[in-house]
This record gives C-alpha cells, structure tokens and sequence, in this order.
C-alpha cells in the first residue's frame, strides 16, 4: 500500500473545514458585477472572510465570463453554459457537464448553497444517485415568479418551491417576501409542505457596502436606479413625471440603466461601482415606484448609503426596511405631492437624512451576513458516520499515508457512487490528529 502514495509529503495548505459548491442566478448577463447575485455573493464571502480562513468556495459561472469582483483568494470559478435570457437560464440543466465540472471523484463538497431554486431538486438528484457527494443543502432566493413580477403565463413556482423543500434553510431578504411566497405556495403544496416552507425561509436582511452620508447634492435631482422592467413600475413612473412636466420644468430626472427620451431625462454614463456611487451622491431624490412586487431593492439601499432619501411606496417590503414613520413611505395617489414637498422644501431632505442616519450602520453588510443561517452554524454541524469498521479502515489509511486524496480513498477500497463518503468526512474533521485541507486529508505533525 505504501509505495501507491507519496509518503509525508505535506501540502502546506491551511486547514479547509468545509467546501462550499454555489450555484448561480444570472438574470442580468450583460453585466455581472450589476447582477443582484453577484452583489450578494461578494459581500457574503467577504464578511465571512472576515471571521474564519478556512472555507473554500466553488462557484459556478458563465462560460467567458470570469467575475472580477470575485477573484477572492478562497474562491473558485468554474465555468459552465448559463443562457442569457433567465427563463431558459431557469429551465437550463446540463447534468453530465456539471459532473465534470465538479471533478467528483477527486473533490469534496460538504455544502451545496443553490441561488437558483428551480435547479435544486434536479442537482441534489445528480449528486446522491450519480456521485458520492451527499452535501447540505442551503440557499438564497429573491425571484418569485407570482403575478406581482411576471407578465408571462407560464410559470416556474411549482419547481421552485419543490428546490426550496430539498434545502435546509433558504434565505429571503424580507419577512414580507417569505409571507407572500407562504400564501402562494397554499394554492399547489399541501398542508405538511407549507408548514416545512415556513421553517426553511428565513429572513437574510441584505446590506450596505459603506455610509457616506455628507455630500453636497444637485437640487431638484430624481434618481431612478432600478431596471426598466414591468414589476419595478418603470412605465408608471414615467407617466408621473410626464404629468409632473406639464405642471413644472425645474427638475431633471437621472437613470442608470435606461434611457428615457424626455426633455426632462438624462442617463448617467457609468463606467464602475464607484462611479455609480459618486453619481448617486448627488441626487435630491430617489424614487422607488414597485407596485406588488420588490426584492429588497439593492438599489434602493445603494442610494441611502450615500445619503439619498428615497420616497417609497407605503407597502411590500419598505416599511420593513426603513421602519414604518419614515417620512418618505406614499400610498399611491400621493407619490405626486410627496415627490413636490421633496422638491419644495428641503427642510424635508435634512429630515428624512435625519432619521435615517442612526439607522444605516445595522444595513452594513457586516452587521448581516454573519447572522444568516443561525450565525453560520452550517459550516461546523454535520452528520456523523458511526464509527464502523469502514470508518476506522479509512482514519488508518490516512495515518499511515500522511497525506492522501479522496480519489486515493476510494480506489483502494474499490467504493463506487453507493458509498456516502461525506459522513465519514465528517467525522475525520473531528480526529485531533487529521486535518482536511482543500483537497486532501493529513496527519498533523506533532
């Protein structure tokens, strides 16, 4: 057995206690680093980065497009062929080029973080009836496909809600999006499957990168940062400040993501993250016009970073978000005068920036990721295998060998897809004297 292996020859690796497969949800191709996901993702890696060195992440990502924000020293990108448009992206599924893509064989993944629920179940099914990776499975869903943001019949909730169920614990950014996602699920799953939903969502309050709250602005300035789809209420916003123009020409409306061929419109030419920022410290104003649907708005927060009030409909999520007396919350009949008391009055500005400034440093990115999924409990709670012969067959190869790989593991014990190889991963994370590095198991050197 021991000339098979490269005896005491140590990797020098750091320790790596748990590797963590993500797999993405791309809905804004055309521009990664803007992708909600993306944001997410960074940020969550970062906070976590902050507190433990030992995680390794895999994350999926489209095929040519390697995300900058993302080359963090602990993270892997492995590209696989996402489609574009995201409903084919929500219906697209290439099992045997994800099974190469996560070299099985020779790789271990002890979590499976899904953003994309609608894939979930048909990746857990790869993994334990085609591989011998039984990971945990947790995730992270803002997109709902119900009537608030859909405009197209045919829907993908059914399939979602089933990728939901495999997870232990799912992530929503509001205690709103998870009631909502709990009354539509009554209408197709019964009764047990609801009351499981409702333990698994849990609320991931997203974050704020910075505070930067101080900036001279240009007055009578409106910002519409959201994209020009049906559910942000892009057409009735416009409609508004069409009316808004007959009765007035003093302000100017500014867009990030679309252009709006008024007298009245400009789009900002932004060119990077910072840019954005400095362009949207500048602002008067920002407006969020969601009629029965809002993610959270990231870019509703990216604003109030900086200092921004936003007037804000009096529903969804945003009473949740910035407490239900901010100043600035409408009912629909009175988005117009509120939108004219900001520009008439900046008292009214100085307000609004009054009470939000005690409130921003818990939105820091900082002050939230490390609270999801009970403080991360997931990185060090896992199933044991019993210590049976099989296990203790194992812990002697690697004591004997010093350092060896899962593939070295299996072979010798001539195991195939049937063995779950993850409980006994598990309990050698717990041998005082084996450690687990990125890609081996090794005897400590005493």
């Amino acid at each position: 057995m021991k000339d098979q292996y490269i005896l005491a020859t140590y990797s020098n690796q750091k320790d790596t206690n748990c590797r963590v497969l993500v797999y993405p949800n791309i809905t804004y191709s055309k521009d990664l680093e803007k992708d909600s996901y993306i944001v997410v993702l960074k940020n969550t890696i970062e906070q976590i980065n902050k507190v433990r060195d030992d995680i390794h992440w895999v994350v999926l990502t489209p095929t040519g497009k390697q995300v900058a924000s993302l080359n963090l020293p602990n993270v892997e990108q492995r590209e696989i062929e996402i489609p574009t448009y995201p409903n084919r992206m929500r219906t697209h599924f290439k099992p045997d080029e994800i099974l190469k893509v996560i070299d099985w064989r020779n790789e271990d993944f002890d979590i499976l973080y899904s953003h994309l629920p609608e894939q979930t179940l048909a990746l857990t099914n790869l993994l334990r009836n085609t591989t011998n990776i039984n990971p945990k499975v947790v995730g992270y869903c803002h997109w709902f496909e119900v009537d608030g943001n859909t405009n197209y019949k045919k829907r993908m909730l059914r399939q979602n809600l089933s990728g939901i169920l495999e997870m232990d614990e799912c992530g929503v950014n509001s205690i709103w999006l998870k009631e909502l996602v709990i009354e539509e699920s009554k209408k197709m799953l019964s009764e047990e499957d609801v009351e499981r939903l409702k333990e698994i969502l849990q609320p991931h309050y997203l974050g704020i990168d910075s505070i930067s709250t101080d900036h001279e602005y240009e007055p009578k300035s409106i910002l519409f940062n959201h994209r020009g789809d049906y559910y942000t209420g892009w057409k009735w916003f416009v409609k508004q400040m069409d009316e808004l123009y007959k009765k007035r020409q003093d302000f100017k409306v500014y867009t990030t993501l679309e252009h709006l061929d008024r007298p009245y419109a400009e789009k900002l030419n932004i060119s990077s993250r910072e840019d954005y920022l400095k362009y949207i410290s500048k602002m008067h104003m920002g407006v969020g016009c969601f009629k029965r649907y809002s993610a959270w708005s990231i870019s509703t927060t990216d604003g109030l970073s900086q200092g921004v009030p936003y007037v804000l409909p009096n529903k969804l999520c945003y009473p949740e978000m910035v407490g239900k007396d901010y100043p600035l919350l409408y009912e629909e009949k009175d988005f117009l005068s509120t939108i004219e008391s900001m520009l008439d009055n900046p008292n009214l500005r100085q307000e609004v920036k009054d009470y939000l400034e005690p409130k921003l440093p818990d939105f820091m990115w900082s002050n939230r990721v490390l609270k999801w999924f009970d403080n991360w409990k997931i990185f060090d709670e896992y199933k044991l295998a019993n210590e049976t012969d099989s296990y203790k067959k194992i812990k002697k190869l690697v004591k004997t060998n010093k350092t060896i790989t899962k593939n070295q593991i299996t072979t010798e014990f001539n195991w195939g897809v049937r063995i779950d190889l993850n409980g006994y991963r598990n309990r050698l994370r717990n041998e005082k004297d084996i450690r687990l590095t990125k890609n081996r198991y090794e005897v400590i050197e005493k």
